[in-house]
């Protein structure tokens, strides 16, 4: 799927915050989302209360919040997207990685010097929702 209008599921995604504790077990840090829950984040404790569910796990690389690419691609169209290595396990940034000083992401400026369009899920939908 484009992003000619996101779902909702995908713009709660984009303001995920993994400092935000587990509304259920305080100690835990909510770093799945649910996809099909109208409450989207969950911990590793409360996962398995959706193991039928569509889930996605969020963690940070480079400081950054990323998806895995195995996960996420079942949902969305990633195409134009710069895929990341992680220790092995390829991943998307949620959010731009920002850097105004070169010029490549058509978003947000960012470049790595890949003939790539888009450095994060968040910019290419910025650029279909204008």
């Amino acid at each position: 799927m484009d992003f000619v209008t996101p779902p909702l599921w995908l713009e709660k995604l984009l303001k995920f915050d993994l400092k935000e504790r587990c509304h259920v077990y305080s100690v835990c840090i909510d770093n799945y989302y649910c996809i099909d829950c109208k409450r989207n984040r969950l911990c590793y404790r409360c996962d398995h209360d959706h193991i039928n569910h569509n889930t996605l796990l969020i963690f940070k690389y480079d400081g950054k919040s990323v998806v895995l690419v195995s996960e996420v691609s079942e949902y969305i169209n990633i195409s134009n997207i710069i895929i990341e290595d992680c220790d092995g396990d390829k991943v998307l940034f949620l959010e731009s990685k920002g850097n105004p000083s070169v010029s490549r992401c058509e978003a947000c400026s960012h470049s790595d010097g890949l003939p790539i369009k888009f450095c994060s899920i968040a910019c290419k939908v910025n650029i279909y929702m204008c």
